[in-house]
Order: structure tokens, then sequence, then C-alpha cells
């Protein structure tokens, strides 16, 4: 029996990816599934680049808008989320196509995930509050001195992962990289017995690159993102410590409106934010085993489908 195919089509912010899986949609029968881990977010539509309502309804988006701005999300919730669309294209006889930046989640995905201790409630509601109180810097600092090789491995201003090392040690008195260490990585027999096809496009100038993120922020901006972000901070249950507001731009215009900074600075740190994030999606696809680079240009569908044909 041939293995059911899957697409993969990764690659730095602002590069074209989505207009890449839209330009496919209009030629092959495909379900477009979303790796983002800001548009799973309601409410965060300038500031992930979130395509509009309008975009959505012409070309439907799996995993965009499926949790509240006040909720949190972790890799294996995206994993079973994506499974499941990923079997739901199956089952409509469609290309499940899988089109983000989030490379963690990627990577997860086509890997495996250790599966690590269950944390009680108790400690979770511990952890929470000394992150409300202390903020991700200081208690990425409490990981490096009781886990240094994870510290080395989670960015201090990834709260999530940072709150799950933590967590994994108050609960069971060990090293969360000594037990990822111990733990073997389980692939899902869905992508394991799958036809996996990886795709990453990189910019074809990186200068050019750099000033379309820049640009991209600065759009953002003019938009209504600050906006956006105030209306966001009205619902209940959300701050500027929530999940969903450290996400790149978002925790700059949150530090604008505390008045930590002023609106230059603020536009500055996100244009660097942006960018940084880019080198490190570009750092992740340089080491990827089994992908399939292509340069930005106007016949990467083609291109795209002669490769899954």
């Amino acid at each position: 029996m041939k293995s059911q195919l899957i697409l993969s089509i990764m690659g730095p912010t602002g590069v074209g990816k989505t207009d890449l899986a839209m330009d496919l949609y209009e030629q092959i029968p495909i379900e477009i599934i979303s790796v983002d881990s800001v548009q799973i977010y309601k409410n965060l539509d300038i500031g992930s680049g979130k395509p509009s309502k309008e975009v959505l309804k012409t070309f439907p988006h799996e995993m965009i808008d499926i949790i509240e701005c006040s909720e949190n999300y972790s890799t294996a919730k995206f994993q079973n989320d994506c499974l499941a669309c990923i079997k739901k294209a199956f089952d409509g006889d469609k290309i499940p196509v899988l089109v983000g930046g989030s490379m963690m989640y990627f990577h997860h995905l086509v890997n495996g995930l250790s599966r690590l201790p269950s944390v009680s409630q108790e400690t979770r509601h511990k952890v929470q509050k000394e992150f409300e109180e202390k903020g991700s810097i200081e208690m990425h600092q409490y990981l490096q001195e009781i886990d240094t090789e994870a510290s080395l491995k989670i960015h201090e201003n990834d709260s999530q992962r940072i709150k799950r090392a933590i967590e994994v040690f108050k609960e069971t008195g060990k090293q969360f990289s000594q037990l990822q260490a111990q733990q073997k990585k389980e692939i899902d027999k869905l992508i394991s017995s799958s036809n996996l096809k990886q795709i990453a496009i990189k910019p074809t100038d990186k200068a050019m690159h750099r000033e379309v993120v820049a640009n991209r922020f600065k759009d953002m901006i003019e938009k209504g993102l600050i906006e956006e972000v105030e209306k966001i901070l009205d619902h209940k249950n959300i701050s500027r410590n929530s999940q969903s507001m450290k996400s790149v731009g978002y925790r700059q215009v949150c530090d604008f409106l505390e008045g930590d900074i002023d609106l230059d600075d603020m536009i500055e740190k996100g244009i660097n934010a942006t960018r940084q994030l880019a080198k490190r999606q570009m750092t992740w696809i340089n080491s990827w085993k089994d992908l399939i680079i292509l340069e930005k240009n106007a016949e990467l569908s083609t291109s795209v489908k002669r490769i899954i044909e």
C-alpha cells in the first residue's frame, strides 16, 4: 500500500510561506494546517501575521484561533491537535500541508516527544505564582542554578518551557535535561508511516529580507498592533506575563504600554526581536535533516508540485 503524503513548508518569518500554501490550495486538493505558536490564539491577529478573516474564508487554515489568549499551550498539545488535523485531511482525501515557522513544533512532530512525568496542579500553581512575582528572566536564572544544560537550550523569554523544566524539577527532584536524555522519543505512527516531504523557503537576499522584516513590523504598528494589545490586556485573566503576551512583537508593545520604553524604542526592539527570530529559524533550517531548501521566487508552487508528484 502506498504511504500517504504529508507536506511541510517551513521558513523564516516574512518569507512567503502562507502565499505559497494558498497558491497550492488553488491547484491541488490540500488541507492547510498552521504550525505557528502565536496564530493559535484568538485575538492575536495583527502581531502574529495571521491571514485576515476574508482570506481564511477562501483559504481555510486548521490550527488558527483554537485557544483563548489567556490560556497556555504546549508542544505536546500541538502534536495531538496537529495529528488530528492530519488524520482529518487523509479522511477527506486531501494532502495535509503543514505551514509555519514554529520550528520546535515541527521538530517534535517529526522527531518525536519525550514522555516526561506529569506534574500536580499544586506544583503548577506554585511555579506560576513565582513567575508572576519574579518574571521570566529571574526564573531563567533559577533554572540555570538547578539545570544548567536545560537553561542553555531554553531562551530566557520562553516562559512556557522554563516553567515546564522547573515544574518537573520541583515535582521529581530530577533535572529536566536528565529526564529528557533518559526518555526515548516516540514518533507517532501517523508520521512515521507517511511519506513526509519537508520543504523550506529561504530568502534570496539576507539584507533585503532584513528590510522586509523591518517593514513588516512597522506595517503591523500602522495597522493597529498597539490598539490590539490594549484590547487583549482588557480581557479577564490576562496580563503582560501571560504566555501569549511573551510572543515577539506583543512583548515589546506590552513594555511600551507599561511605560518601560518609548514608541521609537519599542519599534526598534520589535524589529530586532523579529530579526533574531528569523535568524533562529534559519539556524534550525540549516541543520535540519532530509530537508529540501528552495530559494524564494515566483515559481515556488511549480517547484513544490514537481517535488510531491
